[in-house]
């Protein structure tokens, strides 16, 4: 039961909560839709779970330092300009607790492999529903009939439907790969998620959705297919050039003016850092100080659009640290797993599960150069979270057999 309401959060109800009616109670309660709503009685479930079966492990460095990290962000408030308030730590439950949550349970679900390959096929089936909600939405928009420019799925923000759709990647090319699904169903779902991530006309999603085929294919060292990707990619941005909408995106006039802005922003964050090296700003401040070093901007309160700047300005040195690794321990044992001969002979699982760690990591770092709130977005966290303990806890797997 516990890993059908996993997969029932990750993989449709963080995508289709915005279809779905929200309960209010007043009163200053916050309001129950079907995101957290199924967050609480997963929650309660595993907790009852652990409580009878006694199998809860959460003693492993990552987790650990997930822990830590978010400690680091709670106690970073008292610091700041904000106040331990039911707002504040309603805020810190949605992006911060529930991603958490996620990653310990997943780490302690994924150590069965049945439980990781339907979580595979799951996610294969969600990302194809998703796909074409955003076909459908960008063949109206073709036609005249639509009231957005670009597709922005069962999501508020096209960059949101394409940094998902990029994570899912992996695993849809794993589930064909290895015919978790029919190879009919992967293929058309592949092609889904492609044109599903161009209908959103996100440079970043265009680019990391690249990256992470380029990547599959050449650490399946499956080079052949790698240099036909190369020329659909080709061919496909020579076709693209003549839509005016994704044309425009790339232009070198307004790819300059992009960089420029967010170089801008880097250096008022590298600002902020300098002022408070050790501790940083504390919660969000990145954006209560940022009309301090841009007041020419117009805007009051902004984002960094890198979340690297912004830990770095929020955090300090204490809080940056265990952030990025977050990232590169889970990568750097991951890539020694591909490389190793031991684990290639001898265990093809976990070398799958680490080639499905970093085709999800490297996109996700990448556009976190240019997504200062994609780290508390709960739904993409989730997702990668979840990707990450694929291999994390089918290296427990190994230890224990």
């Amino acid at each position: 039961m516990i890993r059908i309401l996993f997969i029932m959060l990750i993989c449709y109800a963080s995508f289709f909560n915005n279809y779905v009616p929200k309960t209010s109670f007043g009163a200053g309660i916050p309001d129950i839709d079907l995101y957290r709503g199924l967050s609480y009685i997963l929650m309660l479930g595993s907790i009852y779970h652990w409580s009878i079966k006694k199998d809860l492990q959460i003693f492993n460095r990552w987790i650990l330092n997930l822990f830590l990290f978010y400690m680091i962000v709670f106690a970073s408030i008292s610091w700041s300009k904000f106040d331990y308030d039911a707002n504040t730590m309603r805020h810190l439950f949605d992006t911060t607790f529930i991603a958490f949550f996620v990653a310990v349970l997943g780490y302690n679900l994924f150590k069965k492999e049945d439980n990781a390959r339907l979580y595979l096929k799951h996610m294969t089936i969600a990302a194809l529903i998703l796909s074409l909600i955003a076909i459908f939405q960008m063949t109206l928009n073709i036609i005249g009939k639509g009231d957005i420019l670009r597709a922005t799925g069962t999501f508020t923000n096209p960059n949101s439907l394409a940094i998902i759709l990029v994570l899912s990647i992996p695993c849809v090319l794993y589930t064909r790969e290895l015919s978790l699904l029919p190879k009919s169903f992967g293929f058309l779902t592949t092609i889904c998620v492609v044109i599903g991530v161009i209908s959103s006309v996100s440079r970043k999603g265009i680019i990391t959705m690249i990256v992470a085929f380029c990547l599959y294919s050449l650490l399946r060292k499956k080079y052949k297919q790698f240099f036909y990707l190369l020329v659909a990619v080709i061919i496909t941005a020579v076709a693209l050039s003549g839509i005016p909408i994704i044309a425009e995106r790339f232009e070198s006039v307004e790819m300059s003016q992009k960089l420029e802005g967010k170089w801008n922003m880097t250096e008022a964050g590298l600002k902020m850092f300098i002022r408070s090296p050790l501790i940083g700003l504390g919660f969000q401040g990145y954006k209560d100080h940022f009309n301090e070093y841009m007041p020419r901007s117009g805007k009051y309160r902004y984002d960094a659009h890198n979340m690297f700047i912004t830990a770095l300005a929020n955090y300090g040195i204490i809080g940056f640290i265990p952030f990025l690794y977050i990232f590169f321990y889970p990568l750097k044992i991951a890539i020694k797993t591909i490389r190793s001969k031991e684990y290639i002979e001898e265990n093809n699982y976990l070398k799958d599960m680490a080639l499905i760690c970093i085709v999800s990591i490297i996109p996700f770092i990448i556009n976190g150069w240019f997504a200062g709130g994609l780290f508390y977005g709960p739904i993409s966290l989730c997702i990668l979270y979840s990707n990450v303990n694929l291999f994390l806890a089918g290296k427990h797997q190994t230890k224990t057999e």
